[in-house]
């Protein structure tokens, strides 16, 4: 399970769609916005400008989320974030032998530089 990521075509695909839907966003926001300046008010003269702030969030929105997709990818390469295999696999061997009565247990893996692993 730890040497087998997933495959990079996941990764590939949604950073595809996300650069596209980013590309595409402004497009759809600018009727929206267009509208909201016919209706006047304090925001009239400048809602059409409000496009592009709007379009910035929202795709800085989508390419975090993008993000943290491509860094939990591979969720056993012992980053910060990542699942501490090294460790659930220990405390369940532990778990094992104490179930099966030994006596001579090794010792829970500790965490390096405050990372469990």
């Amino acid at each position: 399970m730890k040497n087998n990521p997933y495959p990079r075509q996941y990764a590939i695909v949604s950073t595809i769609f996300m650069i596209i839907f980013c590309t595409l966003l402004p497009f759809g926001i600018v009727p929206v916005f267009a509208d909201m300046a016919k209706l006047g008010g304090v925001l009239g003269a400048v809602a059409i400008w409000l496009t592009i702030p709007f379009s910035a969030l929202l795709g800085w929105a989508y390419m975090s989320l993008d993000l943290v997709g491509e860094s939990s990818a591979n969720p056993f390469e012992g980053n910060a974030n990542d699942v501490p295999i090294s460790q659930i696999c220990r405390d369940i061997e532990i778990e094992l032998r104490r179930g099966l009565g030994e006596t001579n247990l090794p010792a829970p893996l500790a965490p390096v530089n405050d990372i469990a692993t």
